[in-house]
């Protein structure tokens, strides 16, 4: 009997040439896709920052309403914000001025972040309520 070649002419692999436009193709990809990952990272920490400033704004509202109903209260707005608590200990948060004041400064730095996020809480006796 005698064996023809018909079904064993397929391809047997990758040309030289197609492994290169795949690398290429690769490299290309990760060029555009890695500075855009670091970029998130960045927003991502931002964003707890933000967190942050919102959940110490929350206690220091809790806070006021207590100094208002309780005139023997003592705690200092960086008291009240010592009790927002980072999860993970890769961050802090500082409140400055008063119960007097118009408004207090709050400060949130997220570990990694380039420079600290700034929020105010802002007393419902200065805005006129």
């Amino acid at each position: 009997m005698v064996e023809t070649k018909i079904g064993k002419t397929g391809q047997q692999g990758f040309t030289l040439i197609e492994i290169i436009a795949v690398l290429v193709i690769l490299g290309i990809l990760a060029i555009v896709a890695v500075p855009k990952y670091f970029d998130l990272q960045e927003q991502a920490r931002q964003s707890a920052a933000k967190g942050l400033i919102a959940a110490a704004q929350s206690q220091l509202s809790m806070g006021y309403a207590t100094l208002k109903l309780n005139t023997t209260w003592s705690n200092t707005p960086a008291t009240e914000c010592g009790w927002v608590v980072i999860s993970n200990s890769e961050g802090n948060i500082t409140c400055t001025g008063n119960w007097t004041d118009s408004y207090i400064k709050i400060d949130a730095n997220v570990s990694g972040t380039t420079n600290k996020t700034t929020g105010y809480w802002n007393s419902p006796e200065a805005s006129g309520s």
